[in-house]
């Protein structure tokens, strides 16, 4: 019986008597066939966006590998295609190119592997519907790790000397980054920020913040912060609840008791108060001037950017036009010479209503209409027309010449099918066929065809036809050519 070969890894099974002398050199193949499909590591290169992983009868191929390292510049996603879609296939695979690998093996699942990345992935060699799984999903990445000893004899437990999470530093007593690895220092009920601490949220504690270097039972205040209640600066006197003072341990601002009043130490001289960058400036007879003030911000706001002078602003001393008379003048951009050209204008509404709609030169329009009175007085001579000064009766009449005797106004042709008038007047055409058959034309004048037969019945004779062509009208015939001598009709 001949040779056959299993459907997973193409190894030839020699016939019974077969291969007499050729014996050994298919059991060497069959042999590097195992190896291959043991232990070998295949690298693939890859191309464009399809790849066929083939697994060949009876031949070395790269469909026999163990594992495949990706390989190669594919243009986009690569689709690898397993075959034959009946052989069940176990791979290792390493995506080493710069794209995403899909294996696919019939109409069932498929398995991505992103460039970069790794996954032990199968195919079922179901046929038309072999799917391939991916045996990696199924590992511990998805599972809880329970009842390990990570770094301790207990299991759960947990020890460590230092420990790195992404970009965060836990070695001792610091907690930090990669790049400052100790932003925070932990010590017995105490813990020392050395950056800055930023809140995006609402910071809440039961306690107190005490300045550095101090305690809560020393002379400078304490800070505390409590969900209900904000910021409290706490005194320590007993006359003063909130007391501020300087490096020297110096009372610079005192508010008693109470809430009685702010008292300052020592003179405020100018500048005495900056806020941010600007410095405060006012006297005291400035800020009284907002005494009694009951405007709301958004009102105050509307002064926002004001620039105009005293004598300015006096301008409006005395104004009683209402809001919606006001408003009439919202989004005008006329300058004031162009506003003082209305000055002194006594038209009425009705008499500037005439322009209403007006978009050219009036001025122009009415010199184009020239100076007479309605009544025509004279007729230029020119364009075929004859004529002179008019008065109470006269006449108009052609010239002799009112066609223009010109050669140019002449066109010939000895051999055309059509003939179409576009010389923008009209025009005299005599045609005769060439032929002793036709006769029978077409006249199309504004879009519309019309039929006129010239044929006089006579088979030895051609058959000719005179016609007077508007400007863009056309003339053709059923078959055959003809010529032609067409005259245009131009004003002498």
């Amino acid at each position: 019986m001949p040779s056959t070969f299993t459907d997973n890894g193409g190894i030839e099974k020699i016939g019974l008597g077969e291969q007499a002398g050729t014996w050994g050199t298919t059991t060497n193949t069959n042999l590097d066939i195992i190896d291959r499909l043991i232990n070998g590591v295949g690298t693939i290169t890859l191309s464009g966006t399809t790849h066929t992983l083939t697994t060949s009868d009876g031949s070395l191929s790269d469909g026999m590998f163990k594992v495949l390292v990706l390989a190669g510049s594919p243009s986009g996603t690569n689709t690898i295609t397993i075959s034959p879609n009946n052989a069940d296939k176990l791979y290792f695979v390493k995506n080493g190119t710069s794209q995403t690998a899909t294996f696919t093996q019939g109409s069932g699942g498929n398995v991505s592997i992103s460039a970069g990345k790794g996954a032990i992935i199968f195919a079922d060699g179901a046929g038309s519907t072999a799917a391939v799984t991916d045996l990696t999903a199924l590992f511990s990445t998805s599972q809880a790790i329970d009842g390990i000893n990570i770094g301790a004899n207990t299991p759960g437990t947990g020890a460590f000397t230092a420990l790195t999470v992404d970009n965060v530093v836990v070695n001792g007593a610091n907690i930090g980054h990669t790049d400052d690895t100790d932003l925070i220092t932990l010590a017995n009920g105490s813990a020392t920020v050395a950056g800055q601490l930023t809140a995006t949220g609402d910071l809440a504690t039961s306690g107190t913040v005490i300045p550095s270097g101090d305690t809560a039972s020393g002379d400078n205040a304490a800070i505390g912060f409590t969900s209900a209640e904000g910021i409290i600066i706490t005194g320590q006197g007993s006359t003063n609840d909130v007391t501020i003072k300087n490096d020297a341990d110096t009372t610079v601002i005192a508010i008693p008791t109470g809430g009685t009043g702010v008292s300052f130490a020592g003179t405020i001289t100018t500048p005495s108060i900056v806020l941010g960058s600007t410095t405060i400036t006012s006297t005291a007879a400035e800020i009284n001037i907002l005494d009694g003030v009951t405007a709301s911000a958004s009102e105050i706001n509307i002064l926002d950017g004001v620039t105009a002078t005293t004598a300015e602003l006096n301008i409006m001393d005395g104004v009683t036009a209402s809001t919606s008379e006001l408003n009439i003048m919202d989004g005008v951009t006329a300058t004031t010479a162009e506003l003082n050209i209305m000055d002194g204008i006594t038209a009425t509404t009705a008499e500037l209503n005439h322009c209403d709609g007006v978009t050219s030169n009036i001025q122009t329009q009415l010199d184009s209409k020239g100076t007479g009175t309605g009544t025509v007085t004279s007729v230029a001579t020119g364009n075929g027309l004859t004529g002179g000064t008019i008065t109470s009766t006269g006449t108009l009449s052609l010239k002799n010449s009112f066609i223009d005797n010109t050669s140019s106004a002449v066109s010939t042709s000895t051999s055309a099918s059509s003939f179409t008038n576009s010389s923008g007047y009209p025009v005299m055409l005599h045609a005769i066929t060439n032929s002793t058959v036709g006769g029978i034309w077409t006249i199309t004048i504004g879009g519309s065809g019309h039929s006129y037969n010239t044929q006089d019945g006579t088979g030895d004779t051609s058959d000719t036809v005179a016609v007077f062509l508007p400007n863009g009208a056309s003339i053709s015939i059923s078959s055959g050519t003809f010529k032609y001598f067409a005259v245009q009709m131009r004003p002498g």
